[in-house]
């Protein structure tokens, strides 16, 4: 019987004085940091040499339930053996039961279209929002990342734009939350462009590895006022914030009055288990395809795996114990965080649920802080921490030491 389990050795290829033959991603290759990965367990990274790696990142934010989540490892491994695979064209009752069980944790009435990924869930709402709107323009922020793809790459604002030629001229940057806490700026630009050439706006509702930053109440109530006012789409992206990441089941939740006519979805859709993602589609919008083509597709649509993954995922989230570990987790990285955020080389501190950006006055070294016991996610003057919501209190805190003990080395 085929095994699901993650804690099967997994070796990651690393001869000495020789490249390896596969890429390292967002890096260049002679400098990328990487690691000799034997096995995983828990929320724990078992190299090589047999050092053990706590993972204070969920790897890239969509490992948020471990590697050792018995729910959705059963669900994958029962589904691989009855329908492992199906076409895109097919109905068959896990695939009614999730999305019904998706559509219902989001709140709204719609449909949902299926991918593999985030980048491939942006890609389809900017399809879908400018076929509709029959305009091209879509506004972004510059701090922003959401996807890897071109189209998606185009309304990304961070470095990774900038490396390719995009799509840009499609796009209208708008400013951050924290330089427009009331969004009456965001308005301007946006009147001053022609809100009739302008088919979306699309937003993270809480930044990712950009910095973890969320726009004030005053703000997204402005920008839904704008959408209702001259009909322009509002796309949210919950690749990241989705699934409880910011202590609430999506992130947009905390504001009930956002009527966002797309959401995208991945990462912790399945825990990271299998590559799955999905566009939830608002009533209206979906309603437009019932006498229209949905030019829209993929081999893997709907992947059964995927479907599986997902199904456990509510299975854990609908559970009172992960409940309860998520709310001592959420208030332990609280604490940590208040307390650093003294720190004299500490210059501000944002944390949402258990989502958080660290940012400091000097550049910090992953590989370092990963030679110390922990995995996690730096960027210039930042420390990212995103760890598993079910993650023991007990290694939460022995991650969180090792980053305050660097911390303070480095004052």
């Amino acid at each position: 019987m085929f095994n699901m389990t993650l804690n099967s050795e997994l070796v990651v290829s690393n001869r000495s004085n020789m490249s390896a033959d596969y890429f390292y991603t967002w890096t260049k290759q002679d400098d990328a940091f990487h690691f000799e990965m034997e096995s995983c367990f828990d929320h724990t990274l078992k190299l090589k040499d047999g050092s053990e790696k706590i993972d204070l990142t969920s790897l890239s934010y969509q490992a948020g339930f471990g590697y050792s989540c018995t729910p959705i490892i059963d669900k994958m491994s029962a589904q691989l053996q009855s329908l492992s695979i199906a076409s895109a064209k097919a109905d068959f009752s896990l695939k009614s039961r999730v999305t019904k069980m998706l559509l219902n944790e989001l709140g709204r009435q719609g449909k949902i279209f299926y991918t593999t990924s985030g980048s491939e869930s942006v890609e389809n709402a900017l399809k879908m929002a400018r076929e509709q709107r029959k305009v091209l323009t879509v506004c972004a922020r510059n701090v922003s990342y959401h996807g890897a793809t071109l189209a998606s790459l185009s309304v990304t604002g961070d470095w990774r734009n900038k490396a390719h030629k995009t799509l840009d001229d499609w796009t209208l940057r708008i400013p951050e939350p924290k330089d427009d806490p009331t969004g009456c700026e965001t308005r301007k630009v946006i009147e001053n462009y022609g809100p009739e050439k302008i088919a979306a706006i699309i937003l993270e509702t809480v930044t990712g590895g950009n910095g973890a930053f969320a726009g004030s109440e005053d703000y997204w109530n402005t920008i839904q006022n704008i959408c209702d006012e001259h009909g322009i789409y509002l796309i949210l992206d919950e690749v990241i914030c989705g699934f409880y990441r910011t202590g609430i089941a999506f992130g947009f939740h905390k504001y009930p009055f956002l009527k966002p006519d797309f959401i995208t979805l991945s990462k912790q859709i399945t825990g990271g288990y299998i590559p799955f993602g999905a566009v939830y589609v608002s009533k209206s919008r979906a309603e437009f395809y019932d006498q229209n083509v949905l030019a829209c597709g993929l081999t893997s649509y709907a992947h059964p795996l995927g479907l599986a993954a997902l199904e456990g995922v509510f299975e854990v989230i609908d559970n009172n114990d992960f409940k309860s570990q998520l709310s001592i987790n959420i208030k332990t990285l609280k604490t940590f965080c208040d307390k650093v955020s003294t720190l004299q080389n500490v210059r501000e501190v944002r944390v949402h649920g258990l989502l958080a950006a660290i940012d400091v006055s000097f550049d910090p070294s992953q590989k370092e802080i990963f030679e110390k016991g922990t995995y996690l996610l730096t960027g210039p003057q930042r420390i990212m921490l995103a760890p598993a919501l079910n993650m023991s209190t007990r290694d939460l805190e022995s991650g969180l030491k090792i980053v305050e003990d660097y911390l303070m080395e480095n004052i």
